[in-house]
């Protein structure tokens, strides 16, 4: 969520300016976790959200993507 915050400031945008988003996790049995950090950052702002289980991400260690699209005022 740092990551996705950072790109998002330097791109002239906010966490708040986010309209969607799409998660992609290596094991879907974790997504109560996965949840919990979104709506941390995305909770009051509710952007269009969805989470999908992928085989593998394209390096091993990584277990969770997201992707975050925003509208720059």
């Amino acid at each position: 969520m740092d990551i996705i915050c950072g790109a998002l400031r330097a791109a002239g945008a906010e966490p708040e300016d986010v309209v969607r988003t799409r998660i992609y996790v290596t094991d879907i049995a974790h997504w109560e976790e996965i949840g919990r950090a979104h709506g941390e950052v995305f909770g009051q702002i509710r952007p269009a959200a969805t989470m999908v289980q992928v085989a593998a991400l394209i390096d091993p260690r990584h277990l969770v993507e997201i992707e975050a699209e925003a509208i720059v005022p």
